[in-house]
């Protein structure tokens, strides 16, 4: 998987520019892949439950391509639904998930039999866009509706530009992809996105041919590709910079790491399995012994984890480790954690920022943790 990305001259569209085949992205999925699995919705629920009760009539059928743990299958079948999940990562396991998956072979979707089709934060991973959509509309009633949420490359580059994602969406490429394939795209003020950094669309199947055999990109939509190339650019440079901004700050809270404990003989204990610790690790495993990858999510706890030896293991691990550095990853939570640690008791020779590459100071009181003023212990 690597990052590296093109623009269509033509119309202005972002995509991955090395593409794997469908064979390599199913191990990669099943094998290397972080997802949600169990615990908290990752997602605002009861937004995603009321934009599909308002287009669907009440035991409508319900298919999620993508249903992952079948979580939201499960909140939709409470809801009075008619849904089931599929997701062909989990299709090994969906026997004994009882959330309403589908096993491939085992019962398979009738054509044209769904009321709605829904897939959240699918789209951007697959390989070819028109092949995905054209095999969701087969599923899908003449009339019926298709609810896409995919992250919004015109707002959130960064969270778009994932090592994972092949195909990078703003809203107009969004649409027009929808609109060439029949679909009639609301304009409705209550579809919002269910994750910060994305973007909802609805839309309903009105031209079953244009579904199977889709028209050419409109006049006005070529129209708009040079502007849409320099948004592109200028998207894509912001990422840059500020994925450059990360990866510096990594490297400092590294450096801070090892000059607290220049042995390398304390545990390192990187706390937030995300794309920070994925910065972190590699540059403190050749320097420590011991790296722990740490997480409260029961979902993530126990999974291989990339650069470190051990498994994701739960912060409690830290508590019987004699010497402690902590580097926390949580853009939104550092500070809480820092407290948390403090709480604890847990003697550290370091507490590092691993957002901002800084050292935080521990705080007996809840809220308190702030940036150390003053210089570090022999620094």
């Amino acid at each position: 998987m690597e990052f590296v990305d093109a623009a269509c001259r033509q119309c202005g569209f972002v995509f991955a520019l090395n593409r794997p085949d469908s064979a390599f992205l199913m191990d990669y999925y099943r094998d290397a892949h972080i997802g949600h699995r169990g615990g908290e919705l990752h997602f605002d629920g009861q937004v995603r439950r009321a934009a599909v009760a308002a287009r669907l009539p009440a035991g409508g059928r319900i298919i999620e391509i993508g249903a992952n743990d079948g979580a939201f299958c499960a909140e939709l079948t409470k809801a009075g639904f008619d849904a089931f999940g599929f997701d062909p990562v989990e299709a090994d396991e969906a026997a004994s998930v009882e959330k309403g998956f589908l096993e491939v072979g085992v019962a398979p979707v009738a054509p044209q039999s769904a009321d709605a089709v829904i897939a959240y934060y699918v789209l951007e991973h697959v390989i070819g866009a028109g092949d995905w959509l054209r095999s969701a509309l087969a599923l899908l009633k003449d009339g019926g509706v298709l609810i896409l949420e995919v992250p919004d490359y015109s707002t959130h580059p960064q969270d778009s530009l994932n090592v994972e994602h092949l195909l990078h969406f703003t809203p107009e490429t969004l649409r027009e992809l929808l609109e060439q394939h029949g679909l009639d795209v609301e304009n409705a003020g209550d579809l919002v996105p269910t994750v910060a950094y994305g973007q909802a669309i609805a839309a309903r199947l009105v031209d079953r041919a244009r579904a199977e055999a889709p028209r050419p990109p409109s006049r006005d939509y070529l129209a708009g590709a040079a502007a849409r190339l320099e948004q592109a650019k200028s998207a894509y440079a912001e990422a840059k910079a500020d994925r450059d901004r990360r990866q510096q700050a990594a490297g400092s809270a590294a450096e801070l790491a090892r000059t607290a404990d220049p042995s390398g003989q304390a545990s390192v204990f990187i706390w937030g399995a995300n794309e920070y610790a994925e910065r972190a690790a590699p540059l403190l495993v050749p320097d420590f012994h011991n790296v722990f990858v740490a997480d409260k999510s029961a979902s993530k706890i126990g999974s291989p984890f990339p650069g470190v030896s051990a498994a994701i293991v739960h912060p409690e691990t830290a508590a019987t480790a004699a010497r402690r550095i902590f580097l926390l990853c949580s853009p939104n939570w550092n500070r809480q954690i820092a407290a948390e640690i403090a709480e604890r008791g847990w003697e550290a020779l370091a507490l590092i920022d691993a957002v901002t590459g800084e050292r935080l100071a521990l705080s007996r009181h809840p809220g308190q943790a702030e940036p150390d003023p003053g210089p570090m212990p022999g620094g």
